[in-house]
């Protein structure tokens, strides 16, 4: 989507909010205690007990949409030169091998379309690489339950996850909390609305994202169901080490100046009284976009492949490395800065590399990151007597990216809105704001936080000092930057890592909403004259696709009060 084009949409939508919209009033800060507490809360009073995990996995992957012809190769419908194919659900049309006949949509002259998310708008799906899934561990100690479960999707809303917790809430599921992740894919369906055909066009289709509710609902639901006696190892990998003076180059590069990558990958595997896989986790974080903007196939990307891989082994003519079986629950960490797979060269573990964008290269990079998840694996220690504890948070957000607020206003993006007069124009007095969340949860010397879109590492980790570049194909700041960080303004910490304080910290970034880039304050600039519909010189992109400068600021106070609580 152009910037020009943003433009037109924000003069498109006005400037004055939705009437049906109430207010809703903040915390006061009075006796104050999170919104969750387990163990504590009714329902989860204690924690102590065998550690129980349980493990399902349910496709996501679209079961109704037609197919195109992209002549030009660029991933991008235009109407006027490309034809769909009027063939229905099934994607089948009367002289295609194995076609039932007509089904529904065939032949209704109506392009039955799902938009694909994550690059650019008008970008129809026509065909699909791999399923989607949402994927769900649910763990036990006491009475205390909670479940994760990961979306192959870009983002997933604040408002959507609520309604999966109360779709599993109706069922009668045993399950105190449930944390949803979006793993960020750039090549799954659209379901926050900004990337359908057209500007100014929502690609969220309600029907899919209840589609998505049933089947994120029933994941975890059978996970529950399946719950029995574990055990639990940990690990943690370096995935710069391996490589050399390349380092982190081979698996991801930053985009953004100062150059701060966090390369731990964390591995979380538990087995039942038989030592037979039930679930591992995955932490690792990059943006799963390796296929780019021309790809028109359905796919979880590199992600796939990490999956496909701990599951069921790296094959490579000269190697092989076992799998360990189970469901393979891939969670994506800091992606901010932007950690991207694009610009790098992957090679794999028989030395090939892979430059192109495409599938080859996706299954380097998922093989390659799946091979170290297995050696973490390998070389994991038990957890001795683990137990589970969460809390949670909801807060506000204000949105201030007038982009945003078009989208919202225009319906394109369907979620609630706070504290604002629906009467009068929005303006710096009257800024709708979003409700949010964050969770912090402990399993055992794990702990994760989540965090409501896409963090910059440094967040996480601090490495203002250079220390934390991990490759030599990139420095610290480039010289070239017209508009370098101003690092020494930069805070002191401690960050997030060092506040959740466990033996393994883990960020869960996309965890239950998606409000955009997650930027450190001391460096978010705007374009002075089209502020978020141009970047600023140097590095500036992410303000472009954020909430707004408060997002971050909002988010560190949120997680330090969680994290701060004592009872």
């Amino acid at each position: 989507m152009t910037r020009g084009a943003w433009w037109l949409l924000v003069a498109a939508a006005g400037c004055k909010g939705k009437g049906d919209e109430t207010g809703a009033v903040d915390d006061t800060g009075e006796a104050w205690r999170p919104d969750l507490v387990c163990p504590g809360d009714p329902g989860c009073e204690t924690n102590e007990g065998p550690l129980e995990a349980g493990a399902a996995a349910e496709p996501i992957t679209p079961t109704c949409f037609e197919s195109w012809e992209d002549l030009d190769g660029n991933g991008e419908y235009d109407s006027s030169t490309e034809a769909f194919l009027d063939c229905g659900c099934d994607r089948l049309c009367e002289g295609d091998e194995g076609w039932p006949g007509p089904d529904e949509g065939e032949g209704d002259g109506e392009f039955q379309a799902v938009w694909i998310a994550g690059f650019g708008t008008g970008r129809p799906a026509a065909s699909v690489h791999d399923d989607q899934w949402a994927r769900a561990v649910a763990l036990r100690t006491g009475d205390t339950t909670v479940a994760i479960v990961a979306l192959d999707l870009v983002g997933w809303f604040w408002d959507d996850t609520v309604r999966v917790r109360e779709a599993i809430a109706s069922r009668g599921v045993d399950v105190d909390h449930v944390i949803v992740h979006a793993t960020h894919v750039h090549e799954a369906v659209d379901v926050l609305g900004q990337w359908g055909s057209r500007v100014g066009q929502t690609g969220r289709d309600p029907d899919y994202v209840q589609y998505v509710i049933d089947q994120a609902a029933t994941a975890v639901e059978e996970a529950v169901d399946a719950l029995q006696p574990a055990t639990m190892t940990v690990a943690a990998v370096d995935t710069a080490a391996p490589f050399g003076d390349k380092g982190t180059w081979n698996t991801v590069h930053d985009s953004r100046d100062p150059v701060i990558i966090d390369q731990d990958l964390y591995t979380a595997r538990f087995a039942d009284s038989d030592g037979q896989t039930i679930a591992t986790l995955v932490n690792w974080g990059n943006h799963p976009e390796v296929l780019g903007s021309e790809n028109t196939a359905l796919t979880s990307d590199y992600v796939h492949y990490v999956r496909e891989a701990v599951e069921n082994g790296v094959n490579y003519d000269s190697y092989q490395v076992p799998g360990v079986g189970g469901v393979c629950v891939f969670i994506n960490a800091s992606v901010g800065g932007l950690m991207t797979p694009l610009h790098i060269t992957v090679t794999d573990g028989e030395g090939n590399e892979f430059s192109d964008t495409g599938f080859d290269k996706a299954q380097a990079l998922g093989r390659v990151i799946g091979e170290l998840a297995l050696q973490g694996i390998d070389e994991a220690v038990p957890a001795e007597d683990p137990t589970i504890s969460v809390r949670a948070l909801s807060y506000y957000v204000p949105m201030e990216n007038v982009l945003f607020q078009a989208a919202y206003l225009m319906g394109i993006f369907d979620r609630q809105a706070y504290n604002y007069d629906p009467d009068v124009p929005f303006d710096e007095t009257n800024v709708p704001e979003l409700r949010t969340e964050v969770d912090a949860l402990w399993v055992g010397p794990v702990g994760m936080l989540t965090v409501p879109g896409e963090l910059a590492p440094e967040e996480a980790i601090g490495g203002y000092d250079g220390s934390r570049v991990n490759t030599d194909q990139d420095e610290f700041i480039d010289p070239d930057n017209p508009n370098p960080p101003d690092v020494s303004q930069a805070p002191a910490g401690p960050y997030f890592k060092d506040l959740l304080g466990a033996e393994y910290n883990w960020i869960i970034g996309l965890g239950n909403d998606e409000i955009g880039y997650l930027i450190p304050a001391y460096d978010y600039q705007l374009d002075e004259a089209l502020p978020y519909i141009e970047q600023a010189e140097g590095d500036h992109y992410e303000e472009t696709n954020s909430v707004g400068p408060q997002a971050t600021p909002k988010l560190e106070e949120a997680v330090s009060r969680l994290l701060g609580w004592e009872g």
